[in-house]
């Protein structure tokens, strides 16, 4: 099902509804499952559909581009700001709250799991294995998790 590039304003159906708006700007969509798309990146010249569109559950929208595009290139290419990626953007609800702390050996334990992880990454890389993008963003997290044992550490 492909689905023409609609001008801003139209093609979704409920204001508010991000996906719906941010799929309304893009060509070439096709639905992959009941919350992904694909679509042709506006940011670069796109010959066949290499953008990755998610809902997650909250309602935010998820852009990945599998050519390297950013998500603030593919935004401005279609007239769309960050806040447009998430539902009642205007409507601030206040900071996330803080988790709890972690004792000093939950911490360790997650080091050691996400040191893992990126070793495996490390050697699944050296042998060209190929990643799909729920496997960068769990890359992704571990190294933010890694960085922020860092920081606190490091202070």
């Amino acid at each position: 099902m492909t689905r023409p590039l609609a001008p801003m304003g139209q093609g979704f159906s409920v204001a508010g509804d991000c996906v719906s708006r941010v799929l309304s700007c893009l060509s070439n969509v096709r639905k992959r499952s009941p919350d992904r798309w694909s679509a042709r990146c506006p940011a670069h010249d796109d010959h066949s559909p290499s953008l990755s569109i998610g809902e997650a559950p909250d309602g935010r929208v998820l852009l990945f581009c599998h050519a390297g595009c950013d998500a603030q290139a593919i935004l401005s290419a279609v007239g769309l700001g960050f806040s447009d990626l998430f539902p009642n953007a205007t409507e601030f609800q206040g900071p996330l709250k803080r988790r709890r702390m972690l004792s000093a050996s939950q911490a360790l334990e997650l080091l050691d799991n996400e040191s893992l992880l990126v070793s495996i990454v490390a050697y699944d890389i050296g042998v060209r294995k190929k990643f799909n993008p729920v496997d960068c963003d769990r890359v992704a997290v571990a190294y933010g998790r890694i960085a922020a044992f860092r920081r606190e550490v490091y202070q």
